[in-house]
């Protein structure tokens, strides 16, 4: 076994666990597959995403403490949708701070989806894999075609709103 499959799926599930937005997710599953194939070592590919999503997770959370409101509060694209989400944020963990401490940290949620994601994929990637054969590489580029066609239109709603909301309040 490659030392380097482990090295990118920590770094992968770090910057996912840091709130970067990238593969991390399907790194886990690709892992937990190739274990399922005796390719890797499930318990070692267990403790490393575990380990890279805690890592990454006490990152991500020691920039948000130290800058993380400033940088949300700076002006620039999206601040007003930024505001809003801040006031929502502190609306909502402002009344349940206890709550929001006791059962939201990001590594707990995280340790939990990536021991799903591994057992999962342990246990029924390789089979799911041979089962879809070559038509895989069809249907998930057509998930691929629908999820961003759903996002495209989701945006284009959103501006239409925010648009017809500014020109409500600048009438009143």
């Amino acid at each position: 076994m490659n030392l380097t499959e482990y090295i990118i799926l920590f770094v992968l599930t770090a910057t996912t666990g840091a709130g970067v937005p990238g593969p991390g997710d399907a790194c886990v599953m690709a892992a937990g597959t190739l274990a399922g194939e005796g390719r890797l070592n499930v318990g070692v590919v267990l403790a490393t995403a575990m380990c890279g999503w805690l890592v990454g997770s006490v990152a991500g959370y020691e920039v948000g403490r130290r800058g993380g409101r400033r940088l949300l509060e700076r002006p620039g694209w999206l601040a007003k949708k930024r505001g809003k989400l801040l006031a929502k944020g502190d609306h909502v963990f402002g009344r349940h701070n206890f709550a929001a401490s006791v059962t939201m940290p990001a590594y707990v949620s995280g340790a939990v989806l990536i021991g799903l994601y591994v057992g999962l994929s342990y246990f029924l990637g390789a089979e799911i894999a041979e089962r879809i054969g070559n038509t895989g590489a069809k249907a998930v580029l057509g998930v691929a075609v629908v999820v961003a066609a759903g996002l495209g239109i989701k945006a284009g709603l959103s501006r239409w709103r925010a648009t017809r909301q500014s020109r409500e309040s600048e009438m009143v």
